[in-house]
Formats: structure tokens, C-alpha cells, sequence
């Protein structure tokens, strides 16, 4: 089961890319509840075989304890808020060892969220490879033929080098 932070653009992303994967139910986690609402009314109609259901935060430790794949699609994390986690150390104690956290934040490398799943025995993966792979797409559209993937991924990594 998934369990993803955020009822945005990118949280809808991940739960089709969760779908194409065979993950069946996907539990999406936000504060607001009409955001929460509008977004499982745009499931309603959808053929993808992955059954979502909208959670608000305070069930969020029930539902860690859970989760084979946490993923954060909140901007928590990211510049300005480097220091700060969607999720705290004691919510992310009940992440079961072997899961996989994945934040789609790319830098700061590693996120908070990422060090604290980490410690728990998770497997960490961070947003830079989503950032290529779209990039890339956007690249391989507006040009009409393939793109360097391989030396797109370097160029990012060399350039967020430079900026830590």
C-alpha cells in the first residue's frame, strides 16, 4: 500500500505511476479537506485499477504503520524549509523497516524526510530522477527526437554539486 503527503499536481503523478506499477490502493494524506475532496472526485472516473482514498493528517500514523512506499509531494523539505519534515521522527518510527520513503525533492540531498526514514531502515529515494525523466520528455517533445538522457542526469548532478 502507498501512502502519499500532498493532494497536489505531483501527488496525482504519483498515484497514476503507482497504478502502472500495480500498486492497487494508494492512501493520499493532506489538510485541507475540500482539496482532499476534489481530488478523489477526480479518481471517480478513472480506469486505472489502483482504488484511492483521501486521509486527513491526524490519521497519518495509522497509516505509515502501513505503507510499503511513503512518499512525500509537499514542498516541506525544500528551500526555505530545509530544516523542517512533513513527517516527525515519531510518526516516521512507525514506517515498517524495508519500505521505501521517496520525496520528490531533490535538493537538499538528502531532505530531512529522507534522513529520518533512513533511520529507520527504509529505502531513500530522493526527486532527482523524476526531474530528469520529465525534463528529458518535455526535451524529446519540443525537439521531436531523443534526447542525451545519460548527459542530461550528469549535467544536473555537476550543476546542484556547485550549488551545496
Amino acid at each position: 500500500m502507498a501512502v502519499i503527503l500532498g493532494c497536489g499536481g505531483a501527488a496525482r503523478a504519483v498515484v497514476a505511476g503507482c497504478a502502472s506499477l500495480g500498486v492497487r490502493q494508494v492512501k493520499v494524506v493532506g489538510r485541507s479537506p475540500q482539496r482532499l475532496n476534489d481530488f478523489l472526485d477526480s479518481w471517480l472516473n478513472s480506469h486505472l485499477p489502483v482504488r484511492v482514498s483521501v486521509h486527513n493528517w491526524q490519521e497519518l500514523p495509522n497509516l505509515i504503520s502501513q505503507a510499503d512506499l511513503l512518499v512525500n509531494t509537499t514542498p516541506v523539505g525544500m528551500y526555505p524549509r530545509v530544516d523542517e519534515s512533513p513527517v516527525s521522527a515519531d510518526e516516521m518510527g512507525k514506517l515498517p523497516k524495508g519500505a521505501i520513503a521517496y520525496d520528490l525533492i531533490y535538493t537538499p540531498n538528502p531532505t530531512l524526510f529522507l534522513k529520518l526514514a533512513q533511520e529507520q531502515g527504509a529505502d531513500a529515494i530522493d526527486g532527482l530522477e523524476m526531474l530528469v525523466q520529465q525534463g528529458s520528455a518535455a526535451l524529446q517533445i519540443w525537439l521531436q527526437q531523443p534526447v542525451p538522457v545519460d548527459v542530461m542526469r550528469q549535467s544536473l548532478r555537476r550543476h546542484l554539486d556547485l550549488l551545496d
